[in-house]
């Protein structure tokens, strides 16, 4: 059973009280029938740290975030195999990536077969110190794997990262962590043989070979093994390093725009495109 921390529930408290309604009805989301589509207009006063929460009834499958660009792009820090069934509601916390993507294009909530009664934006959470590629609530027990799209880390420039941290409430150290691109033996990036431990945290120092798979990897698939110990939340992970502004979590850019397309953060400042290690794109 997933279990979440007292902190976690009194946040979840004063998000219910600040929560807006983005959309409210019922819409039958499937593959053939399409899925829902709220304009980025709606999303003019969501900050990194938001929390969406989509409501549905009847799931049999899977859901998934996309923003309204010209290829549906996964949402940044949204996850691959995102599970759902029967009746509940699906909570989806905003990275800085995703929040400009959705100002830029919207969102659309899709997947194989439920019923979206409703989806709110709820009060933020403060992100960690970095660039978060995803934030959220993920149950650590017997092998559980993290997997997420390419979307969360699209446009950054490894150059700038020097580690990667992935945070829980765990409160120890003795638990196994599996990096990987795909389940095959040469998909194998880390394990926590690589990684030391930080305050709330395991952080993995990047080399150079790091940098390359990490940013070349089609998706992450970061599996938790709770060992002896008791089972446990995930709730950041991030790359740390002496990053530009622009990419920064708490970031605002005078006069300038950022926007998501073909799988890169870019931002219009002054009548000119520039991508986020400044360099102008024609």
């Amino acid at each position: 059973m997933r279990k979440i921390s007292l902190l976690a529930l009194f946040a979840a408290v004063v998000m219910t009280v600040n929560a807006t309604d983005l959309w409210t009805g019922s819409k039958h989301v499937s593959w053939d029938d399409g899925g829902l589509q709220i304009a980025a207009t709606q999303f003019a006063t969501a900050q990194p740290g938001n929390l969406l929460k989509v409501h549905f009834t009847g799931a049999s499958d899977g859901i998934e975030f996309k923003v309204m660009n010209a290829k549906f792009d996964h949402l940044a820090g949204s996850r691959e195999s995102a599970w759902i069934s029967g009746d509940g509601a699906f909570e989806q916390f905003l990275t800085q990536t995703a929040v400009d993507s959705l100002k830029a294009y919207g969102l659309e909530i899709i997947g194989a077969n439920f019923t979206c009664t409703k989806v709110e934006l709820l009060e933020s959470k403060t992100l960690k110190e970095g660039f978060t590629v995803w934030t959220g609530f993920f149950w650590a027990d017997s092998w559980s794997t993290l997997e997420l799209y390419w979307n969360g880390y699209a446009g950054v420039d490894f150059n700038y990262a020097t580690a990667l941290r992935i945070y829980s409430e765990a409160n120890r150290s003795d638990f196994a962590i599996n990096i990987k691109e795909n389940w095959d033996p040469e998909g194998q990036i880390a394990d926590q043989s690589a990684m030391t431990a930080g305050d709330g945290y395991m952080e993995l120092p990047l080399t150079n070979d790091l940098r390359n798979r990490l940013a070349n990897a089609g998706h992450w698939m970061i599996q938790f093994n709770k060992e002896a110990g008791a089972a446990f939340n995930v709730t950041d992970i991030v790359l740390v390093g002496d990053f530009p502004t622009a990419i920064s979590n708490t970031a605002v850019e005078s006069k300038a725009v950022k926007f998501f397309e073909n799988g890169q953060v870019l931002i219009i400042r002054d009548g000119k495109t520039f991508n986020l290690t400044g360099a102008e794109v024609r």
